[in-house]
């Protein structure tokens, strides 16, 4: 004979197979999942018509081309070379002066970013940018 129990049932949800799936769909978002290891950033100056210049006189001048060629002082380095390039700038360009770069049109936006950052490391705060374009 089964007597009546008052006392109420518990319910329980079972989380196991939950968990599994879970994982499975992080795994599947980890495997399709597009990993760039490019990470340059193209960017493209801007052009003025109505204001021409040509590349300033001032010994101060620093002009990176889209190869990653630096010219200063009608020397060349490469931005791979910059900790060493960033010592001879320090030690031959006055921090009171202006520091123009002169940024070729298709360089890359990182290399920009880097070579300004090390100027403000060593103190250069007057820095200014404008697009060269080689004309030959």
């Amino acid at each position: 004979m089964k007597f009546y129990n008052n006392k109420k049932r518990t319910l329980s949800i079972e989380i196991t197979p939950l968990i599994d799936i879970v994982f499975l769909l992080v795994i599947f978002f980890v495997v399709t999942s597009k990993i760039e290891t490019n990470q340059y950033l193209t960017l493209d100056l801007p052009e003025s018509e109505s204001f021409a210049s040509a590349i300033s006189n001032n010994y101060q001048n620093i002009i990176l081309l889209e190869n990653g060629v630096l010219i200063i002082n009608n020397q060349e380095f490469y931005m791979a070379e910059i900790d060493k390039l960033m010592a001879g700038v320090a030690a031959t360009f006055s921090k009171s002066e202006v520091v123009v770069l002169s940024i070729e049109s298709k360089a890359y936006h990182e290399w920009v970013i880097n070579l300004m950052d090390g100027l403000q490391q060593l103190g250069f705060q007057n820095i200014q940018i404008k697009t060269y374009t080689d004309q030959s």
